[in-house]
């Protein structure tokens, strides 16, 4: 797996961890710790996926279907309408 520039990464657990603090009133050590524990990150960190194409706050709905309904496939970021 080739990983994204960590630059990206900073940005992106930046942005999210704070979301995730004011959403859930996490700590940010908490919320970090969930955010790249998930599989949603190991997404954004694979380039092949081509996460970093997608704003945070798409990151931040995929990490959140993940932690609701158990799949990142659940967002509409994601999902395909038939």
């Amino acid at each position: 797996m080739k990983k994204i520039s960590s630059d990206y990464l900073v940005y992106y657990d930046t942005e999210i961890v704070k979301m995730i603090n004011e959403k859930y009133n996490m700590s940010y050590m908490d919320a970090f710790k969930s955010f790249v524990n998930s599989y949603a990150y190991k997404m954004l960190e694979d380039k092949e996926y081509e996460m970093y194409e997608f704003g945070y706050p798409a990151i931040f709905d995929m990490w959140e279907c993940e932690k609701v309904t158990g799949t990142v496939h659940n967002s509409v970021y994601l999902r395909s309408e038939d």
